[in-house]
């Protein structure tokens, strides 16, 4: 674990909250549009799969795995599962599929449910419109993730008082921000949460893709670093903290090469009760056993 790196407290634009509230506004108020297909190759033995697909805020078409446990009581709550950093969707799969929980999982940047793409920079957008707070990818992505939580409370099977935000990695962090800002989401977990603490991702040599593309961007165009940071502010999980109104679960996994302890730590203290950190000391960047369980956990406890 890291030491003498000091936390982060939440240090907004002073045009924070009324970006967001903006931002928040359109997607709350986007028009949906959604429809389900099911094939039953995409069925488990404990779940009916559908493909859900959406209208994202652009007006493209996205499309997520909708997992029905075949043996839960309806309604039941939800969960919208929210992607890691890439091109693809998580897979409905032993670490997704909950015994009395639906699962959403969705695909934020295409039409087709592609899960598993491997990465590449060539796939990688964490610089994409980074010129500015309002051209940046990931208000779109935010916006995005604000809908899909609002198809999947339009769902027949779906207890609309019951909505969890969840996701590893990106997806955490993302979580997060729906703790903020989705007035249905009832509670967070986030998996090794990503999209927080800037400052210390972008302030150490940048050896390994994704954050690699940071540095590449940087050296291509000539734009220094306090540039990219002055963005990101407006897109940091400890800067949303402050904003969350739901009981948020957090995980840390101590061989993480990427999601270090001072990133979890700072988001895990700028967040209000009721909360709680997990902490996986034999683990990396990836699901752990006791994350599905422990998600369920939290959600009978809150949601």
């Amino acid at each position: 674990m890291d030491s003498a790196v000091p936390l982060k407290s939440p240090q907004p634009p002073p045009d924070f909250e009324a970006f967001w509230r903006a931002a928040v506004a359109e997607a709350e108020s986007a028009p949906l549009g959604y429809e389900r297909v099911h094939y039953e190759t995409d069925d488990h033995p404990t779940h009916t799969v559908y493909r859900l697909r959406w209208m994202g805020i652009d007006k493209r078409g996205r499309e997520g795995w909708y997992a029905l446990p075949k043996r839960a009581s309806y309604p039941a709550p939800a969960v919208l599962y929210l992607p890691g950093y890439g091109v693809g969707t998580v897979p409905i799969n032993e670490h997704t599929m909950f015994e009395g929980l639906i699962t959403f999982s969705i695909n934020l940047h295409g039409y087709a449910v592609e899960p598993n793409v491997p990465y590449s920079p060539e796939l990688g957008y964490f610089t994409r419109g980074i010129q500015s707070p309002q051209t940046y990818i990931y208000r779109r992505i935010v916006q995005d993730s604000i809908v899909a939580m609002r198809v999947l409370a339009a769902q027949p099977e779906v207890d609309s008082s019951r909505l969890i935000a969840a996701g590893l990695s990106q997806g955490g962090g993302l979580a997060v921000m729906l703790g903020a800002w989705s007035k249905i989401t009832r509670c967070v977990v986030a998996e090794l949460p990503g999209l927080s603490y800037w400052e210390y991702l972008l302030g150490r040599p940048a050896w390994r893709y994704p954050i690699k593309e940071f540095t590449d961007y940087m050296e291509m165009t000539d734009t220094p670093r306090e540039a990219i940071l002055q963005v990101l502010q407006y897109y940091d999980a400890v800067n949303h903290a402050p904003y969350v109104q739901v009981p948020v679960q957090l995980s840390l996994a101590l061989k993480d090469p990427g999601i270090r302890a001072p990133v979890v730590f700072s988001l895990y203290d700028a967040l209000p009760q009721p909360k709680r950190l997990l902490i996986y000391e034999d683990w990396g960047h990836d699901w752990h056993p006791e994350m599905r369980p422990k998600l369920e956990e939290w959600a009978r406890r809150f949601c």
